[in-house]
């Protein structure tokens, strides 16, 4: 049976709307989500650090870290003051890497590395501060990207700055993982306020925490609060002007407040402590089974630095 034209264009228009209106939609789908995706997080500006992100990104173990990063982002910057050493300043979202190592992509993936690595386990855990254990522990993530990425002593011998980071990494392919850790805390804990150190330990901060506990009643509960903080700006972390401003608030509390303020905090922080722990435990576990996993590959790093660590 033939249709008139005006029956034709009648059958059609209603498809032809319901098509066009299909295709706006999914236009308007589409435009939205361009609108709403964020844009990725730019962790740094300096083209070496970039290069080291590829490299660090480019191995098993870098790549879930640099997952974390974009949905947890911090700056990495080159220091501008002395100390070879990276220097955290989180509460501005900064982390600073030493600026010898610009030219020595390998060596500045390694710095970076154990950096972010900390970063991820004071992100992690909620500690306020970075400690010891954290640094421990970064020592032997830095010592497994070095493996990863195929170290070798050309490396370290373009960069005459790096003799401890060659010592760090002869040191857990040499005489294992506890000696490795051991070296990381003893360099933790000395004093270096350039490389905003001596730092505590967890059990120092238990010890500490467990004063706070004892001290609401007999009124030494703001001086540790504000001794702590003093700490902090010895080693450039807080400004003299916040930590005097933080006393001030603590101070102005009333009685039935300040209270209820130490409780909470004490508990708060017990939890982050134990939280800690549990971290601290499950990486050594992690980082011996990644060595018996790993044997052969630390075993071809011991002859090409068979003369690691020895007196020159």
């Amino acid at each position: 049976m033939k249709m008139t034209i005006a029956e034709i264009a009648l059958n059609i228009r209603p498809r032809r709307i319901i098509s066009t209106a299909i295709l706006g939609l999914a236009v308007l789908s589409l435009n939205g989500c361009l609108l709403n995706k964020q844009p990725e997080a730019r962790l740094t500006s300096e083209p070496s650090i970039e290069r080291a992100f590829d490299i660090l990104g480019g191995t098993p173990e870098g790549k879930p870290l640099l997952r974390f990063l974009y949905k947890k982002p911090v700056r990495f910057e080159y220091g501008n003051t002395p100390g070879f050493c990276h220097k955290f300043f989180l509460k501005t979202g900064r982390i600073f890497l030493p600026k010898e190592l610009k030219d020595s992509d390998k060596l500045l993936a390694l710095t970076l590395a154990r950096a972010a690595y900390i970063y991820r386990l004071y992100v992690t855990s909620g500690l306020e501060d970075v400690i010891s254990e954290e640094e421990e522990l970064g020592a032997l993530f830095q010592a497994h990207i070095g493996l990863n990425i195929g170290l070798m002593n050309a490396d370290f011998d373009q960069n005459k700055s790096a003799k401890e980071l060659k010592s760090d990494f002869c040191t857990y392919i040499m005489d294992g993982s506890k000696s490795a850790a051991l070296s990381a805390r003893t360099s933790a804990l000395s004093s270096q306020p350039e490389c905003q150190r001596p730092l505590d330990t967890l059990q120092a901060q238990r010890v500490w925490l467990n004063e706070t506990r004892k001290a609401i009643n007999d009124g030494t509960f703001y001086r540790l609060l504000y001794e702590r903080d003093l700490r902090k700006v010895r080693k450039g972390v807080l400004s003299m002007g916040d930590a005097m401003n933080n006393d001030a608030a603590i101070r102005a509390l009333p009685t039935y407040d300040i209270y209820r303020y130490q409780r909470v905090f004490y508990d708060k922080h017990s939890d982050i402590f134990s939280h800690m722990e549990k971290l601290y435990r499950d990486a050594l576990k992690s980082d011996e089974a990644w060595r018996q996993a790993n044997r052969a590959g630390i075993d071809r790093a011991r002859e090409e630095f068979s003369t690691c660590n020895l007196p020159e």
